[in-house]
């Protein structure tokens, strides 16, 4: 499948009534959308709305969204439908596994953790509609997928797991509070510095990511006491549509992989998750004997802002959130680093050698 045809800038919900127009839409979406571009929405497709559901079900844990994927096929139909999801990530990404038509029970189970690549699975086009600046979920091939009671991530991903539109409206992101606001800016500049200091990186990913790191380190503290400046808005809309892009081709590496055992265990918000570790994973770079160019890109990135590790690790403190110092290390924490060093995620990063290499 060709990754998804993209809109974006203020207005750009309204695209919606020139896409699919022979077939009837069934809404995925978070409760906060304002009434105002609610209305937008609607009026775009002219009573060819099928179904409204309001997801509010947090971070999507495998048996809600294989109960939510067998309720809505219950009584939708493959030929008619396309399905929008508007949300943050939680919700594109359960709209990524709802799209698909199940062929008996536990669909979902059978089709976590293997590449999703059969063009053949029934599934009907999916459009998504990103509410917050960060996940970059809308151009990504994967879906987060957790199993909260064996406290396990899981991923439902491949080719075939790209929506077939992505839309970024900032105008849909100015009902975000500050909390999802910071936090999903701040996985975003995860994504693009896991870009820059990732295995897998080409100058083009590492370009879109110091763009992208450049724009958030800049308006993101700004937006604190404006959040209504759409101007604002658009600039990070920007800048995690272009690290959600970068991230879709590298995948993220270390401080996803650490994030992800506190993010099951204690079900907070991925952004947090990521801003703990952020520090000590640069620190763990500069340690290394990665290549150079690597440290050059970052100092393109991020050098204006922040001269070394423990700079990000006040800033983000100063943002709110609980951070590792970066300089610190104990048993613990290396042990921790050691168990993930050699996952799908951990093997990405750029400052570890592996097998020898």
């Amino acid at each position: 499948m060709s990754k998804p045809s993209i809109y974006f800038g203020a207005g750009s919900i309204l695209e919606l009534g020139n896409l699919y127009p022979d077939r009837g839409f069934h809404i995925l979406r978070i409760p906060e959308i304002s009434s105002e571009e609610l209305k937008k929405i609607r009026s775009s497709l002219q009573g060819r709305i099928f179904s409204e559901t309001i997801y509010e079900k947090g971070m999507p844990d495998i048996a809600n969204i294989q109960a939510l994927q067998d309720d809505f096929w219950s009584w939708a139909d493959l030929e008619k439908s396309a399905l929008l999801g508007i949300g943050g990530g939680s919700v594109m990404d359960a709209a990524k596994v709802l799209r698909y038509k199940p062929d008996g029970v536990a669909w979902l189970s059978k089709h976590l953790d293997v590449s999703i690549e059969d063009e053949s699975l029934p599934k009907i086009p999916l459009l998504l509609a990103s509410t917050t600046a960060g996940t970059g979920s809308e151009v990504t091939p994967t879906a987060t997928i957790w199993d909260f009671t064996k406290q396990r991530k899981h991923s439902f991903f491949g080719p075939e797991v790209f929506a077939n539109v992505a839309i970024v409206d900032p105008c849909l992101s100015l009902c975000a509070p500050w909390v999802i606001s910071r936090d999903s800016g701040i996985d975003a500049l995860s994504h693009a510095l896991e870009a820059i200091w990732n295995r897998n990186r080409t100058e083009e990913t590492t370009n879109l990511a110091i763009f992208a790191a450049k724009k958030i380190c800049h308006y993101l503290p700004l937006i604190r006491d404006d959040l209504s400046n759409l101007e604002l808005r658009e600039q990070l809309s920007e800048a995690a549509l272009s690290a959600g892009l970068a991230m879709a081709k590298t995948q993220t590496a270390l401080v996803h992989a650490l994030s992800y055992s506190e993010t099951a265990r204690s079900q907070q918000s991925h952004g947090q998750s990521c801003a703990y570790w952020l520090p000590y994973v640069w620190q763990l770079l500069i340690d290394s004997d990665c290549d150079p160019s690597i440290l050059m890109s970052l100092d393109r990135a991020i050098g204006q802002y922040f001269s070394a590790p423990i700079e990000m690790y006040q800033w983000l403190l100063a943002l709110g959130f609980s951070v590792h110092p970066p300089l610190e290390c104990d048993k613990t924490v290396e042990e921790q680093v050691g168990r993930v060093r050699l996952s799908a995620r951990g093997k990405n990063f750029a400052g570890f050698r592996i097998h020898g290499e």
